[in-house]
């Protein structure tokens, strides 16, 4: 089980890593960019940015998918897979999103906290997803 567990961390972690850069950064950056505050220093350029951490935060939230997914229900379908992530992945951006919303602001108008929020459940799904796809084919 442990190495069912390393396998799909694995995977989600590159997955989420990737498709996360894909909808966060390409897909909805610039929109985030225009309706967020940009305080000077709160947010690092890329060359201050560490990848390291970037990589620990993406597999944090794998491992969590994983432990979910694989060692709670041992979930082999897809369409499943996607739903359970998706729902984790909205239930986590609503908590911090509208937290933000509530005491910050940070941003500008409500539909960037509904977009990001979309981007999660995408994301997150998708993450789940790959971990299912694997945890089928490491039968």
């Amino acid at each position: 089980m442990i190495k069912k567990l390393l396998i799909t961390t694995f995977v989600g972690t590159a997955i989420y890593f990737v498709f996360g850069w894909f909808v966060f950064e390409f897909v909805l950056g610039n929109y985030t960019s225009l309706n967020t505050t940009q305080l000077e220093g709160f947010k690092k350029s890329p060359e201050q940015s560490s990848l390291l951490f970037l990589i620990v935060s993406c597999t944090a939230y794998a491992v969590l998918m994983s432990y979910i997914l694989v060692n709670h229900l041992n979930i082999k379908n897809l369409a499943k897979a996607f739903l359970i992530g998706s729902t984790v992945g909205v239930l986590v951006a609503v908590m911090a999103d509208t937290y933000w919303y509530a005491t910050t602001n940070f941003y500008s108008n409500f539909s960037v906290v509904v977009f990001d929020i979309l981007g999660a459940g995408i994301s997150v799904g998708t993450m789940g997803l790959a971990i299912a796809f694997v945890n089928k084919k490491l039968v």
